[in-house]
């Protein structure tokens, strides 16, 4: 008999995993032993571990199968009995395909329809929670209807799941309630826990030694694999002092889960998903104990709350004063302090037909919701000499997750016959299908100018993208001096394939058509310019 143990140790993928022929017995679980059962298959969530018992054949290998669950890939492995056995690995066979998530599904599950958000294929022992009872992260009393017996969702992997010690002292009262619900809009790829993000929401205050209850509800249609660090869930599924311990619950879509927290940990602890990009996009929170502020603040000792238990698995708690707490955990607990930051995003490209160097730079300096963003489009330099250029001087404010409004002045310079300063406005965002809109409004000398931009990336292999690009500009009134036609002026059509050869550094090329129309094709036909134009520019776009 061999006892094997996997780690979930990828950032995004769960992994679906069998060894044909042969059943497992699950014996261990998060690091903690539990009452042996079996299995043919199961699922392993990042941050998840899991130890099976399997029978060694001499004759055969034990031939070990992880597929992702999305069926896109798959990983193999093999016990041998001997070091000259044949393994023919394309005898296994796939695991099924999932079934599609439709567009309709998505909207079911979307905050905006939460009222709609009801579980899929699996069955209750208690209700969804109400929207009365969803307030942000507030800690609710605990009352009779909390306090009921709750089960895991039934058809979870969960199921038969059962501690071989005992874990915790059933009859130990609940101080508070928390409401976690998982929501997120799957096609923006942006996360929340209770209809904020982690950079929004407060920290979860806890006292020390009281017993607080977790209910997950996930109106998503993704698995959630919620991880605490510094302490155990208490996975409640009616087994009393038998419940089991985890630090990472993999709660599917449309299920409702519960799970006691002994708060016997003093300090501040991280709670996420443990999906990469759920956590990064804001499926985050703080744990935070009330003596902290006493500690940091005050010159309290941290509490020393390590005691034996039944299971050698205890938190690590923090005793010495030889080092202070960081106050900054008190001041800003997401690690992220309201200061000023910079971005910079720039272009530099070459059209060798022309000998034109095309320079495009975006520069946001300021807070988090309040910058001053300078942004240069359409830059060109010929034999030393500028071209052309777009040149914004704006305000930005980010309005939510999706949108920010801008305002200030632009200069323009060329291919006017002189330069000038025009008031302008902007609105920019991502709407749905990631294709990024910016909206930028403008006023000289009684015409009202629209310019409309919409891009989207596609991403074809890990570093391999393509961006496509479409741009309208339009105007109210013509002024044949300064190049600006009523109506519609001109459309460009982009298409810029680029290779990421590191983070923040790419190389392109790039090509652009572009065709006056209207009022400004009559005007550059007069003085004798051409009313369509291709280029093809080759460079590196750098972020830093």
């Amino acid at each position: 008999i061999a006892r094997l143990r996997f780690i979930g140790a990828g950032g995004s993928t769960i992994f679906h995993v069998k060894i044909p022929g042969t059943n497992m017995q699950v014996v261990h679980v998060d690091g903690n032993d539990v009452q042996p059962y079996d299995v043919k298959n199961f699922t392993l969530a990042p941050g998840e571990t899991l130890d099976v018992l399997v029978k060694i054949r001499k004759e055969d290998p034990i031939i070990i199968y992880a597929q992702s669950s999305d069926t896109l890939g798959a990983a193999y492995g093999a016990l041998l009995t001997s070091p000259r056995q044949i393994i023919d690995y394309k005898i296994i066979p796939a695991f099924p395909e999932p079934l599609p998530v439709t567009r309709e599904m998505m909207s079911m599950m979307m905050p905006s329809n939460m009222a709609m958000a009801m579980p899929m294929n699996h069955s209750h022992s208690m209700e969804m929670p109400t929207e009365s009872t969803i307030i942000g992260d507030t800690l609710l009393p605990a009352n009779t209807e909390t306090l009921k017996p709750l089960k895991t969702t039934k058809g979870t992997k969960y199921q038969p799941l059962k501690a071989a010690f005992k874990t915790n002292d059933a009859n130990k009262p609940v101080h508070k309630v928390i409401q976690m619900e998982l929501m997120g809009y799957m096609d923006r790829y942006i996360w929340f826990i209770n209809g904020l993000p982690a950079h929004k929401a407060k920290p979860i205050i806890v006292e020390a030694g009281k017993r607080y209850r977790i209910v997950f509800t996930n109106t998503s249609m993704m698995h959630h694999p919620m991880h605490i660090h510094g302490h155990w869930f208490i996975l409640r599924k009616g087994l009393g002092a038998y419940d089991p311990l985890l630090h990472t619950i993999d709660i599917p879509p449309g299920a409702t889960m519960t799970a006691d927290l002994d708060a016997d940990a003093s300090g501040q602890w991280f709670f996420h998903c443990h999906l990469l990009y759920h956590m990064m996009s804001a499926m985050a929170r703080v744990f935070q104990y009330s003596t902290l502020i006493d500690i940091t603040q005050n010159g309290a000792a941290p509490e020393a709350i390590i005691k034996k238990t039944s299971h050698i698995n205890r938190p690590i708690v923090r005793v010495d004063n030889s080092a202070p707490i960081d106050q900054i955990l008190i001041k800003h607990p997401m690690a992220h302090p309201m200061n000023i930051y910079f971005a910079h995003h720039l272009n530099l490209g070459i059209n060798p037909y022309q000998s034109l160097l095309k320079i495009d730079y975006m520069g946001l300096y300021g807070y988090d919701y309040h910058k001053i963003e300078v942004r240069i489009h359409d830059s060109g330099i010929k034999k030393g000499t500028v071209e052309n250029a777009d040149v914004d001087v704006f305000y930005w404010h980010l309005m939510s997750q999706f949108w920010a409004i801008k305002g200030g002045a632009n200069y323009y310079f060329r291919p006017t016959e002189s330069p000038y300063w025009q008031p302008g406005a902007s609105v920019e965002g991502l709407i749905p299908y990631f294709i990024a809109t910016n909206i930028r409004g403008y006023y000289h000398k009684g015409s009202f100018k629209l310019d409309i931009d919409f891009s989207r990336e596609t991403q074809i292999t890990n570093n391999f993208f393509i961006d496509t690009e479409i741009r309208s500009i339009l105007a109210s009134k013509t002024l044949e001096k300064d190049d600006i036609g009523s109506g519609v002026n001109q459309m460009r059509y982009i298409i810029k394939p680029y290779y990421r050869l590191a983070p923040g550094l790419n190389v392109f090329v790039e090509y652009e058509y572009e065709r006056a129309y209207g009022s400004l094709k009559r005007i550059e036909k007069k003085s004798g310019q051409s009313i369509s134009n291709s280029t093809l520019t080759a460079g590196l776009s750098m972020v830093f």
